[in-house]
């Protein structure tokens, strides 16, 4: 992975990327999706690295947002996912963007963000109908669906009917858009019997295929494996038809020639579920400035979706067929394609070289949609491993620089290090090349820096095939206010360099996305390289901070109540102002529902009691804490007001202990006539401190909140028995078995609530 360079302030606080919903959209569409971010603040800001997609943020963040029930209480799962807010957003993309992923970044004055992806689709979009109960209907195929698992347990499904009998193909996209969920999608007929399934138990984003008779309907379900659930478990699940290419043998071809190209694919030769191969004369467009091209393969069944065929200057062969486990000879420069198709398989491959020769070798699996994962290696002529490679960064494909330490002839192998077994689509691309000398240059994905301070953005210099000369650096877009030295260079024989960024004293905050380029000279020409674009953002110092008052001391506190964590505020000289306490994104365990508000802290204030919410049903035995947030509107030096974040130093401790109020009902389900009112018995047991009256309210999630209303009731602090009247809505016909959920509210000391939540299940017969 590319290293990051932050340079926050101490317990400066910079905004993160929880997700997008829905996380992408069709070429040509202009869609209102959902920013998930973590301590985003309203002057919050968007960048696309793609400058042909635009991205608007709409409106200020909304709340911090605590997970719903269910929860999980066992240990295992008690890491917490970061609570994020969420921003209305525009995003529009145009016509002919292709189908792929697409990076974004967020910035506010107190630094950029990671890189966050969302997807571009090519077929009709549908966006899942948020607590739905039951199956959403889809009216026609292709389809992607973009959807999100907002709670433990949660499934989606989705119902379609085939107008003609073939093949079917559910790809679930989550990894790919960095979301946690590990998917398990079933298909399901009319019956409910089992038709197809796939499970993602390897973080990696699956594929199924299954036969489907027209005009019979099917259920395809989506959960995650251990069925968490959060709203950053988006995901899209496309539902295609007709058949299928997943390889080509070989995946390239020679520019301006026809090969011969074996595809491999699902129901390519007769139209059934089975992986089958033909062979079609292609045509490679002799086109030098493009590197792949689209093809789409027509069968008796249908034409396949496109598949990407790369062009290439050299020879391409195949590795040879049949079982001969003897090493094939191959050329420099050149390509071969072949199949791993057992576990832990390994294909050898025999090179001449001369002392002194320096080879580049590109072995590739995973970009060609291969589930191989490949390692390389390279062995000496009496048969020893001298050079080895499993995964570049960001792949699990593999790649050498390799100089030749003395004539002979070296094996170069290739493995499969899956451990599954393979089939014919398991293909993989050996191609080796003479080197010739050259550089890349590699960045960070943003550089934070503070106003009237110094950052380095470290640039790191990859030099092939023996290259050693210096390397100007030029810099362009940087933010106003922010300069950097003249006659940028790196060294002749150095592979780095830090770029000091000097922003001024008198700068205001801003960001903008800054590109590197490097340009040496390479025997007789001059060459340019630029490297990817860095984000760099000019932030302010928080001019206070903000710590507990007992320095991570736990207190026992009981449940059900609202437990007052002392923090104290510190502030640098000048700063007077107001601050908002609220949730930070990072807790250290899942909150259960503990929560806390937005706390404002009016100016002058240096110790206050921040108010943290403790759900009746946490276990007694486990401690939890708090972590919050300050934030201060400030100016910066031009007069723009910001917002800065501040992280607490520690965190707020507490233990659970025996709560002061419950409500209960001693029925465990109640019959009831259809629109008829009905009362449920209750009781609440109270702590003699606690002299309120008590609150009663219904509470039901959709729909059935519209077909049933209850009078919130008053309960006088002496009163431990009533019963709760619910009356139905004029003209609803509710019908079969709910859940009912009644909460009592008091308060203690004046300003606390206490809260107990009872419930029961509601089983309505017809009049």
């Amino acid at each position: 992975m590319v290293p990051i360079c932050l340079h926050p302030a101490h317990g400066q606080q910079p905004p993160g990327i929880a997700y997008m919903s829905p996380p992408g959209g069709q070429a040509g569409q202009t869609l209102e999706v959902l920013l998930g971010g973590y301590d985003w603040t309203p002057d919050i800001q968007v960048f696309v690295l793609d400058p042909r997609v635009k991205l608007e943020i709409l409106a200020p963040p909304g709340p911090v947002i605590v997970p719903e029930p269910p929860y999980w209480f066992r240990r295992a799962v008690r890491k917490a996912f970061s609570l994020p807010r969420e921003t209305r957003a525009r995003l529009t993309i145009p016509p002919d963007m292709p189908a792929g992923p697409v990076r974004w970044q967020a910035v506010n004055a107190n630094g950029a963000s990671k890189t966050g992806c969302f997807m571009v689709g090519h077929y009709r979009e549908v966006v899942e109908i948020a607590d739905q109960r039951g199956t959403q209907q889809l009216a026609s195929l292709p389809v992607t669906i973009s959807g999100q698992l907002t709670k433990i347990k949660e499934i989606d499904r989705f119902c379609f009917t085939p107008e003609h009998n073939g093949l079917i193909h559910c790809s679930v996209v989550t990894h790919a858009i960095e979301s946690p969920l590990n998917a398990v999608v079933q298909v399901r007929n009319e019956q409910g019997e089992l038709v197809a399934d796939v499970a993602d138990t390897e973080a990696r984003d699956r594929i199924l295929t299954f036969f489907a008779e027209a005009g019979r309907p099917y259920t395809i379900s989506i959960h995650d494996v251990d069925f968490r659930g959060n709203r950053a478990f988006v995901y899209r699940l496309s539902i295609t038809n007709g058949p299928r290419l997943v390889a080509a043998i070989p995946p390239a071809g020679r520019r301006g020639q026809t090969h011969p190209i074996e595809f491999v694919g699902y129901g390519i030769a007769t139209g059934k579920a089975n992986l089958e191969s033909v062979t079609r004369e292609v045509e490679f467009p002799s086109d030098e400035q493009r590197d792949s091209f689209l093809y789409q393969l027509d069968t008796a069944h249908g034409m396949t979706p496109p598949l990407k065929l790369l062009l290439s200057n050299l020879e391409q062969t195949r590795e040879p067929s049949g079982t001969t486990t003897e090493a094939c000879r191959l050329t420099v420069p050149g390509s071969v394609t072949g199949t791993l198709e057992e576990a832990f398989d390994e294909d050898r491959y025999l090179v001449d070289g001369q002392q002194g020769d320096v080879w580049m070798l590109s072995l590739e699996a995973a970009t060609l949609g291969s589930p191989l994962d490949v390692v390389l290696s390279i062995l000496d002529p009496d048969g020893k491993e001298i050079a080895h490679n499993d995964d570049l960064p960001e792949t699990t494909d593999a790649g050498l620089h390799f100089t030749v330490p003395e004539d002979g002839t070296y094996q170069i192998g290739v493995t499969d290090v899956s451990g599954k077994r393979g089939n014919r689509g398991s293909i993989y691309r050996l191609v080796i090349t003479k080197a010739v000398p050259d550089f890349t240059l590699t960045v960070p994905e943003l550089v934070n820096v503070p106003i009237g301070d110094k950052a380095s953005l470290e640039v790191k210099v990859t030099n092939a095939a023996g290259f050693h000369e210096p390397i100007s650096i030029s810099v362009s877009g940087l933010p106003a206010g922010i300069t950097v030295e003249n006659d940028l260079s790196v060294p002749a024989g150095k592979n780095s360099l830090g770029i000091e960024l000097t922003v001024a004293a008198d700068s205001a905050v801003g960001a903008s996305l800054v590109t590197l380029t490097g340009t040496a000279t390479i025997g007789e020409n001059q060459v340019t390289h630029p490297a990817k674009r860095v984000l760099v953002a000019t932030t302010l110092k928080p001019p206070f901070s903000i710590e507990g008052e007992r320095k991570n001391s736990v207190t026992k506190w009981p449940r059900g109540t609202t437990f007052p964590a002392a923090v104290l505020i510190d502030r640098s000289a000048g700063f007077d102002g107001e601050i908002v306490l609220e949730m930070s994104s990072t807790q250290s365990y899942h909150r259960q529902g503990i929560h806390g508000p937005e706390l404002v802290v009016p100016p002058g204030v240096e110790r206050i009691l921040y108010p943290i919410f403790l759900p009746e049903w946490l276990q007694t035995s486990r401690t939890s804490r708090m972590i919050v947030n300050g934030v201060a509107k400030i100016d910066d030096p031009q007069g723009n007001t910001h917002y800065s974040v501040s992280r607490l130093k520690d965190r707020l401790g507490f233990m659970p202990v025996g709560a002061l109020m419950k409500i209960s009902c001693d029925l465990y389900e109640l019959q009831v006539t259809q629109g008829e009112p009905f009362e449920i018995p209750l009781t609440i047991r109270r702590a003699r401190q606690l002299v309120e009256p008590t609150q009663l309210e219904l509470r039901c999630e959709e729909p059935l909140n519209r077909l049933l209303s209850a009078n919130r009731v008053s309960v006088p602090a002496r009163q431990s028995s009533m019963q709760f009247r619910v009356v139905p809505t004029a003209g609803s016909e509710l019908t079969g078995d709910h859940k009912l959920t009644i909460r009592a509210t008091t308060l203690q000391d004046g300003k606390y609530p206490v809260v107990s939540e009872t419930s029961l299940f509601l089983l309505v017969a017809p009049r």
